[in-house]
C-alpha cells in the first residue's frame, strides 16, 4: 500500500515539473552575458589574477604553519 501511494504521490509531481519556467534553476544566459561583459572591460583578468595572488597567499600560509588538530592546545597541567 506504501509503495502505491508513494508512486501516486510521485505522478502528481511530475505536472508541476512541467509548469516550471524557462531559466527557473539556471541563470546560464545571463551569466554568459556577465562573463562577455568582464571579458570585454578587463574586470575578468583581474578577478582572475586576484584569485591567483589568493591561492599563493593560501598555499605560504599553509606551508609557513602546518594544521593542528581542532582544538588541540597543547599539553595541560594535571592536578
Amino acid at each position: 500500500m506504501r509503495k502505491i501511494l508513494l508512486a501516486a504521490l510521485g505522478f502528481m509531481a511530475l505536472p508541476g515539473l512541467a509548469w516550471a519556467e524557462k531559466g527557473s534553476g539556471t541563470d546560464r544566459d545571463r551569466v554568459s552575458r556577465d562573463v562577455e561583459a568582464m571579458q570585454r572591460d578587463g574586470r575578468w583578468e583581474k578577478a582572475i589574477a586576484e584569485g591567483r595572488a589568493n591561492e599563493r597567499a593560501f598555499d605560504a600560509l599553509r606551508q609557513a604553519a602546518p594544521p593542528t588538530a581542532t582544538g588541540a592546545i597543547g599539553a595541560r597541567a594535571r592536578r
